[in-house]
């Protein structure tokens, strides 16, 4: 079980903390060399064979010891390389340390256990498992060495072999590297769930809103277990209101930025949130009328119940997959989601992957409760207030300025064999009314929250906006839009609602154009949100960016203002008394 397959967008950690294990291991190789020359010091029958080359050995080993102690303490940073390389030299220096003392019987062969933990403190299973092999096959040829050839008389002639003491030895160590391995994967696959527990329980943030948090923590779900497609259904008890969020795997393995939001009609619920078993479960796909097997989390027990799960023919037919792992969170009587897992990676044990994806959700479902339930609030607070001072405006101020304007209307007809004065005046009085009664309008408009879950609705409002803008001013107004989905934040695109407004004000009040367009749309790699008038323009002539605006303290202040906050291009094309163009340019990647 490789602990990258397990998780593989947390392997990142291991690599950042290469550094800090090569240094806690030169700490311990340097404190092995000064035991080693103590243990000669209290012994100083061992060796008892080419005693001064193995002080030799030994001497130069301490000096590459504390060389590699100096380095790794003072070196700004260590990679994986680094620890291989390493590694290769203890198995050298430890072999010809063994080898030049005593072969198989050699006192150093402690040394050798240092290496099977270096491996099982740096990697995993895999890894310590055939460190121990090679010191095996090391062990085996000193063992060759020493039993045969024309030099056995000369150099081993101390030596005394037993075959059952040989293979014992060589028993114990590739148990130890066994279990060193074992016990090394195990506690760095807890590490990884660690790691990946809170990555995704971070993910849910109350400035990303309810729909930027679920397709945060799509993302990193997406990541964790290697699905190639996460979709989350919500479903508000309170609104009656049930979403989906779908994440699709780009070509290259990694989840697309891009995350599909649809709103499920009563018709549709079923076919997602029907009934399961369990609150986490894995099922293989069967036949066209159901999912079998299905193996379930069972409740306070460490195995998985199997059993076949029966689901809506919709459910099967709304995408190919083969497996499915799914798990349940919520708060009870005020939301509920279903996570559901598309063909995950099939690594690791089951019950284990099933485990941490339950474990997973425990942890995340208070995070995104809290932005669940401060979304509310805050809508319900900024609705009723809102609410309050459009009513006060329609039932106060909106409705005098009505009664003058009618009043005005009906002197004018009065006045029709009059002054001709005094009919311009009230003509003029008049207009001026009705252009309040406007400023109103669109106050109230602007008071209006804006309901927007990310970058999909906004072609939606900004299509509703210039609509509104020709009912009430009879200024004939398009909108298009063009190319894809414009990915965005939903703070982002309502600051994007926000300027369109603005312009279309900026239209009614000083351009006196008759045709405007509004257009969204992509290209050269970014997006562009387009105004366009042919009124009388701006006070100068030609085309300005922001910067240069700026400077000559010319354009739209609340317009420049906003374009800054949603990280835009601002440009402002004029000609005085033919029109004018204000362009907003986003990257395609204005969704972070």
């Amino acid at each position: 079980m490789n602990l990258p397959d397990v998780f593989p967008g947390h392997d990142g950690a291991s690599r950042r903390s290469a550094a800090r294990v090569e240094r806690v291991l030169a700490v311990g190789r340097a404190f092995l060399t000064v035991t080693g020359f103590v243990a000669i010091y209290l012994d100083p029958t061992e060796p008892v064979r080419l005693r001064e080359i193995t002080y030799g050995v030994l001497f130069g080993y301490a000096l590459y010891s504390l060389a590699v102690l100096v380095y790794t303490h003072r070196t700004v940073r260590l990679t994986p390389a680094h620890g291989r390389a390493l590694h290769a030299l203890d198995i050298l220096w430890t072999s010809v340390l063994t080898f030049v003392s005593q072969g198989p019987l050699s006192p150093f062969y402690l040394f050798f256990l240092f290496v099977v933990l270096a491996a099982a403190y740096r990697w995993r299973f895999r890894e310590t498992a055939g460190t121990a092999v090679v010191i095996i096959a090391v062990f085996l040829v000193e063992t060759a060495v020493a039993a045969l050839g024309p030099w056995n008389e000369r150099w081993f002639t101390p030596n005394t072999f037993e075959l059952n003491r040989t293979i014992i030895r060589l028993a114990y160590l590739l148990l130890t590297g066994v279990l060193l391995g074992y016990l090394a994967e195990q506690e760095k696959y807890s590490r990884a769930e660690l790691t990946a527990t809170v990555d995704v329980a971070r993910q849910p943030q109350l400035h990303l809103g309810l729909g930027g948090s679920i397709a945060a923590v799509a993302r990193a779900l997406s990541a964790t277990f290697g699905a190639a497609s996460v979709i989350v259904v919500v479903r508000d008890h309170e609104m009656h209101r049930t979403q989906l969020w779908q994440l699709d795997r780009a070509a290259d393995g990694h989840a697309a930025p891009h995350v599909h939001r649809v709103e499920l009609d009563a018709r549709q619920q079923p076919a997602w949130l029907f009934t399961d078993p369990g609150r986490a479960w894995y099922a293989v796909r069967g036949s066209d009328r159901g999912i079998a097997p299905a193996w379930v989390i069972e409740a306070d027990a460490w195995h998985l119940r199997r059993e076949v799960i029966d689901v809506p023919r919709a459910f099967l037919d709304a995408r190919p997959f083969r497996r499915v792992m799914a798990v349940n969170m919520g708060l009870t009587h005020e939301w509920h989601a279903r996570v559901y897992l598309f063909d995950p990676a099939e690594r690791g044990g089951l019950d284990r992957r099933l485990y941490f994806l339950e474990a997973l959700a425990e942890h995340v479902t208070p995070a995104l409760t809290n932005v669940f339930l401060l979304r509310r609030l805050r809508a319900r607070a900024g609705a009723a207030e809102r609410a309050r001072v459009a009513r006060e405006l329609h039932d106060g101020a909106i409705q005098t300025l009505f009664g003058l304007d009618m009043k005005i209307e009906a002197i004018r007809r009065r006045l029709q064999h009059g002054s001709a004065v005094v009919e311009g005046d009230l003509a003029e009085a008049q207009g001026l009314l009705r252009q309040e009664i406007l400023s109103l309008r669109e106050l109230m408009q602007a008071l209006r929250p804006i309901e927007l879950d990310s970058g999909d609705q906004l072609p939606d409002v900004l299509a509703g906006l210039v609509e509104r803008f020709r009912r009430d001013t009879g200024i004939s107004a398009r909108f298009v839009s063009t190319g894809g989905t414009l990915s965005l934040s939903p703070a982002k695109a309502i600051e994007i609602v926000r300027i369109v407004q603005e312009a279309l004000v900026n239209v009614r009040k000083h351009s006196h154009a008759r045709n405007v367009l509004v257009r969204v749309g992509d290209g050269d790699g970014a997006w562009r949100v387009v105004v366009e008038d042919d009124g009388c323009g701006f006070e100068f002539n030609g085309r300005l960016s922001g910067r240069e605006m700026d400077e000559r303290r010319l354009g739209p202040a609340i317009i420049k203002e906003r374009a800054r906050i949603v990280g835009a291009q601002l440009a402002v094309d004029s000609t005085p008394g033919v029109g004018a163009r204000v362009e907003l340019v986003l990257p395609e990647d204005a969704h972070v």
